[in-house]
């Protein structure tokens, strides 16, 4: 499997990161794209946000309030399938992590996240961070940033 490994100088995987920088891959390879979103579809929580960075050798993660991370999964899938016509990637099926949601005014915790036994289609991880981000303040304006996403 062709993988794009950016591991930043704190030796961590970026959730967004990583695909934004895989996205340029297609010219080259659109198997590596293709295999970036398999491996962060991994990296999304059953509530539908994700990781922003993780250690993979230790199972350990950032779960955040980031309104943006989540919605690069599904921009990416978009990319792929525009560019190649494959759309195959949408059944490919792969677990979501399980992690202990973050409490009122928490933004970030660091900790041990696991594979949970639940898993499904790239097109429902899609759809579950399309889901989680659908976030609107008073004014009907999406909620942006670090604001709450529940």
């Amino acid at each position: 499997m062709q993988e794009v490994h950016i591991i930043n100088q704190e030796g961590h995987f970026g959730f967004r990161d990583q695909l934004q920088d895989s996205l340029v891959t297609k010219y080259v390879s659109d198997n590596i794209l293709k295999n970036q979103i398999i491996k962060h579809s991994k990296h999304q929580f059953e509530e539908g946000d994700v990781e922003h960075w993780w250690h993979d050798e230790t199972k350990r993660g950032i779960r955040t309030r980031f309104s943006d991370d989540l919605l690069w999964l599904v921009y990416s899938v978009c990319e792929y399938i525009e560019f190649t016509g494959d759309l195959s990637l949408l059944d490919e099926e792969t677990p979501y992590l399980i992690g202990t949601p973050l409490q009122d005014g928490e933004d970030e915790k660091y900790d041990i996240h696991e594979e949970s036994e639940q898993k499904s289609s790239i097109y429902r991880h899609c759809i579950r961070a399309i889901e989680k981000s659908l976030n609107f303040g008073e004014n009907g304006l999406p909620k942006i940033g670090s604001r709450r996403l529940e």
